[in-house]
């Protein structure tokens, strides 16, 4: 799967790190916060403490592990060609990983700083 260490680390840390932030700011967060937006007007909330904002702190988690079972079925299914460029595909599929998880994160922590 990952051949580069540091490149799981990575993943794995910015996956979590909205979790981290979450913790941070739910002292500071509002009772009620604004869970859904229509334009620049919140149109739906929610108690700080509802799982639909632990969810949105986990967007990169469920990315990463998309990412991931994506990978596994796709080489299953393109075994052959998956075998016959294996470093290019190992380096490819890290990159799309981590660039995935980290956009994810980076808007799950975009959306947590806009509650507070």
């Amino acid at each position: 799967m990952f051949k580069s260490k540091p490149t799981l680390i990575i993943c794995c840390l910015a996956a979590i790190l909205p979790f981290i932030f979450y913790i941070y700011l739910y002292p500071s967060m509002p009772d009620i916060v604004p869970i859904h937006y229509r334009g620049s007007i919140a149109d739906r909330f929610v108690m700080k403490a509802n799982i639909e904002v632990v969810l949105l702190s986990g967007i990169g988690v469920l990315g990463f592990v998309f990412m991931k079972l994506l990978q596994v079925l796709l080489r299953k299914v393109f075994l052959r060609s998956y075998i016959e460029n294996l470093a290019v595909v190992s380096r490819i599929w890290n990159a799309a990983t981590m660039f995935v998880t980290l956009v994810l994160a980076a808007i799950s922590i975009y959306a947590l700083m806009s509650m507070v």
